[in-house]
């Protein structure tokens, strides 16, 4: 089930990585996903389409809702009818096109017109009765530009963004050039990000530990734990389940099982 992508090419970018649509006449999707450094919003046009969290189940409908970077795996379940539209922002993409605080989103997730009030009414009905995807992925991104109140991200939060690392003193560096104390960074990170700045660099190495295990499920973990700055395999393997939920043999398993999303890591196949 491929999806059309489409890469904004204007100030958006800042803010999205792509926008997406996917359809289908009928589909029984069943998957796990480790988090990853992506908020994202789903409005579904379709059936059955439901997100399952330790905290919460979310049921997703034509009002769309927007998540935060989640701090845990989460199962998607969709079955029937297919019709979706979605937009992968960055970490800080909310918050960069509208000011939307990521911590309001860890809360809850927030449906369009939650964020954007009547005006998303009027943009879900276009969407709905647009007859391509290209012209579906155009209407959301003119609705974007016409809404964006973009926001400044601060040099601090940008620093975390990469590389990311365990060295010790290396959050303390982002500051200590800057007239900020730790308990404003932090606070910032966690308007901005949804979390504080170390959770945030275990999210970040996390990530970079799915996508090289899942390119070279061979290699020894213990290679991969070093390469990124773990002090010993139980680190390793404590701060990755934190996350994902499962172990990193676990998710290697996944991999040379081809239950693994070719393209997106981050997703197991469940059936």
């Amino acid at each position: 089930m491929d999806a059309y992508i489409h890469i904004p090419q204007n100030e958006l970018i800042e803010a999205i990585d792509y926008l997406w649509y996917h359809e289908a006449p009928a589909i029984k999707l069943h998957c796990y996903t480790i988090p990853f450094l992506h908020q994202e919003l789903i409005i579904n046009f379709g059936d059955h389409f439901a997100v399952t969290s330790p905290q919460q189940q979310l049921h997703y409908d034509q009002q769309g809702m927007a998540s935060a970077v989640l701090p845990g795996p989460i199962t998607t379940q969709a079955q029937g009818k297919y019709k979706a539209l979605g937009i992968m922002l960055k970490p800080f993409g909310l918050y960069r096109l509208c000011g939307l605080s990521a911590a309001t989103l860890q809360e809850r997730p927030l449906s369009l017109p939650d964020i954007w009030g009547a005006s998303a009414h009027t943009l879900l009905q276009e969407l709905d009765t647009a007859l391509t995807p290209a012209d579906k992925l155009l209407i959301m991104e003119k609705f974007l530009l016409k809404m964006a109140r973009p926001q400044l991200i601060p040099e601090e939060v940008m620093a975390l963004q990469t590389p990311f690392t365990l060295q010790k003193g290396h959050i303390k560096s982002n500051i200590s050039d800057k007239l900020i104390s730790s308990k404003k960074y932090i606070h910032t990170c966690n308007t901005i990000l949804g979390m504080a700045p170390k959770k945030y660099t275990h999210l970040g190495l996390v990530n970079t530990a799915v996508a090289q295990i899942a390119a070279h499920p061979n290699r020894p973990l213990t290679d991969i734990a070093y390469d990124n700055g773990f002090y010993d395999q139980a680190h390793f393997i404590r701060v990755f389940k934190t996350f994902a939920g499962i172990t990193p043999s676990a998710f290697r398993k996944a991999v040379k099982q081809q239950q693994v999303h070719d393209k997106m890591p981050n997703t197991i196949f469940l059936s």
